[in-house]
C-alpha cells in the first residue's frame, strides 16, 4: 500500500468514525480546533494530520489515536502490544521524518544521522 492509498484509507476511516458519532465536518472541525477545509482534506486523503491534530480528532470522536489509525473493522491493538505498527501510523511517522529532515537538514533525501550512544550514569 503506497502513501496515497494509506491517506485515502485514513480519510475513509475518519469519515466513518465522524458519521458514526453523527458529527458534521464543521462540528468536528470546531471540536478539534481546526478548519472545516482541513477536515475535508483529511477525509479525501489530501493531508496527513500532526500528532496534536490526531489527539484532538480522537477526543472529538470519543476514541483513541490507535483506534483512529487502525483500518476500518480491525480490532485496535491490545494495550502495551507494540509488536505491529498500523500502516496509517507508519504513514504519519514517515511524514514526520520527512518534516524533520526538512527542518534540520533542509532536504528530504539526506539520511538521518545515527543517534548518539546513551550516557551511562551508573559508572561514577
Amino acid at each position: 500500500m503506497d502513501e496515497k492509498e494509506m491517506s485515502r484509507a485514513f480519510g475513509a476511516r475518519l469519515r466513518a468514525l465522524r458519521r458514526g458519532v453523527r458529527l458534521t465536518q464543521a462540528k468536528l472541525a470546531e471540536g478539534a480546533d481546526i478548519s472545516c477545509v482541513y477536515v475535508n482534506k483529511l477525509e479525501r486523503g489530501l493531508a496527513v494530520p500532526s500528532l496534536h491534530v490526531l489527539n484532538r480528532l480522537a477526543r472529538c470522536l470519543n476514541t483513541d489515536v490507535p483506534s483512529l489509525l487502525s483500518p476500518a473493522g480491525a480490532e485496535p491493538p491490545a494495550k502495551g502490544d507494540g509488536t505491529q505498527t498500523s500502516p496509517y501510523m507508519a504513514l504519519y511517522l514517515s511524514g514526520t521524518k520527512r518534516k524533520l529532515r526538512q527542518l534540520v537538514f533542509e532536504t528530504t533525501d539526506t539520511p538521518l544521522p545515527p543517534l548518539p550512544a546513551p550516557l551511562d550514569d551508573t559508572k561514577k
